[in-house]
């Protein structure tokens, strides 16, 4: 252990750094090693924005470099968790794996540039694990303040998205629920970049629901009726956005408040109430589209030749759509259920035989499963599965050591039986998390690639450390 206010700072300094490098594009930096870029364009032709985007591409980078200095210098390396250590092993594997795949029918599809921004991901990960390696070495230094930083970047990410989405939803010509809003229309970016999606905010607002439900428990009761607003909020916003996953989650963490507080019928009467008053936000919300689309073109909304009727609401789509008549009998069902995952699985399972040892490298999932949305240039679906994607990416030894992950941390999530027991609320919001990112394992790539599951695994894992 180390004692060094410098280092504190520093710590901190490059945790919100690497929460806003999140989302950015390796090419925002890499284009300057292309052979016909000539630096002199850099200056005139970088604008603001542009600026931002360098550096937000190239911080992870930064970070690695300097927290290995740190590392090196005071030899924080050593005694460190042991699941710290498997996911180091496994992004070095995947840097191992990525370097040999320019043999294999990666090379169809990236050039040298595409290549070398493969490892960005695994970078940003390695830099975030080091993170954490010298804030664990800090004699003063409380890692539950990185946990604050990312729930102020969640936060921030909620509601910053969730107003534009809304306010897409108001004011485009659309007649659909706010999910089936066009992903690549113009107001979808933000600094250039594609936002994220409805599915990825719901997720999200799911960690921020069971963060401020806790935590609402044992405020003061003069705070108690502001964050109820704020959960009423962000329950509605679920339903709005109507994720499978977040709404299967909404349902599971509603059923574990319920089963782990000792005074169950209180919880009971608080989980009913916000839930019939997140219902009522979201009809609400779905019908005023109409009324409003009424006031944009200055008809009367009553007493005059056209009125509110129920025919008019029935315009509006309220839900997503999950047919599609272009399947039938289980690939319809996957659709419905799994939105085609199975399918992707299957063909991610067909290349895993082809390359067990040593996988295809990092990101490889885009290019290998999805050849026909590369050639019709629609958007790419990565394989939705972590276990797949750690075989895929890494061979099996990264899948072995994903699955020693888990098995390291397995106590982690069986505290959840025994929740009411667990007197720190931050303790029981870490394993919360922990369990709805290991659910997420099973449908999404998750911690497997660097994002905020990522960053939020490692942030809980050190709240359940604490005493």
């Amino acid at each position: 252990m180390i004692k060094s206010k410098k280092l504190n700072f520093l710590v901190i300094f490059l945790f919100i750094g690497i929460w806003i490098s999140i989302g950015s594009d390796p090419y925002n930096f890499l284009f300057i090693f292309e052979a016909e870029y000539k630096f002199e364009h850099l200056a005139k032709n970088l604008n603001f924005i542009d600026l931002i985007n360098f550096l937000r591409a190239i911080f992870p980078l930064f970070c690695c470099i300097v927290c290995l200095i740190f590392l090196i210098k005071y030899r924080l390396y050593k005694n460190q968790k042991k699941f710290l250590n498997i996911l180091l092993v496994i992004q070095i594997i995947q840097i191992f794996s990525t370097f040999l795949s320019t043999n294999t029918i990666m090379s169809e599809y990236e050039g040298i540039i595409d290549h070398i921004g493969r490892y960005n991901w695994l970078i940003s990960s390695i830099g975030t694990i080091f993170i954490f390696m010298i804030a664990n070495k800090l004699q003063d230094f409380n890692l539950r303040i990185l946990f604050y930083v990312s729930i102020f970047f969640l936060t921030f990410i909620v509601f910053w998205f969730s107003i534009k989405n809304i306010s897409d939803f108001y004011f485009l010509d659309i007649k659909t629920s706010l999910y089936n809003l066009n992903v690549l229309r113009d107001s979808a970016f933000f600094l250039n970049h594609q936002m994220p999606r409805v599915t990825g905010l719901s997720r999200s607002i799911i960690i921020l629901y069971l963060v401020i439900f806790i935590l609402s428990q044992n405020s003061l009761s003069k705070f108690k009726s502001y964050l109820y607003i704020l959960l009423s909020i962000l329950g509605a916003l679920i339903f709005i956005y109507q994720s499978k996953y977040a709404l299967g989650s909404y349902i599971i963490i509603n059923l574990i408040f319920f089963f782990s507080f000792i005074k169950k019928k209180k919880v009971a009467k608080i989980i009913i109430s916000l839930f019939l008053i997140q219902i009522f936000l979201f009809y609400a919300f779905s019908n005023s589209r109409v009324v409003l689309d009424f006031y944009k073109n200055n008809m009367p909304v009553s007493n005059g030749k056209d009125i509110i009727t129920d025919s008019n609401f029935k315009k509006f789509k309220h839900f997503r759509k999950f047919d599609n008549p272009a399947k039938e009998g289980i690939y319809l069902a996957d659709h419905i259920i799994m939105s085609g995952r199975v399918e992707l699985w299957n063909i991610a399972i067909d290349f895993i035989k082809n390359r067990p040892f040593l996988g295809y490298g990092s990101m490889s999932d885009r290019n290998i499963i999805n050849p026909k949305r590369i050639k019709e240039n629609y958007l790419l679906n990565p394989v939705s599965n972590a276990f797949l994607y750690s075989i895929l990416s890494g061979g099996i030894f990264c899948l072995i050591l994903f699955l020693m992950f888990w098995w390291n941390i397995r106590n982690k999530i069986f505290n959840l039986l025994s929740l009411s027991q667990t007197s720190s609320d931050y303790h029981k919001i870490g394993i919360l998390i922990i369990t709805l990112i290991g659910l997420r394992c099973i449908i999404e790539n998750s911690i497997m690639i660097f994002g905020i599951d990522y960053i939020l695994i490692l942030n809980s894992l050190y709240l359940t450390e604490e005493k």
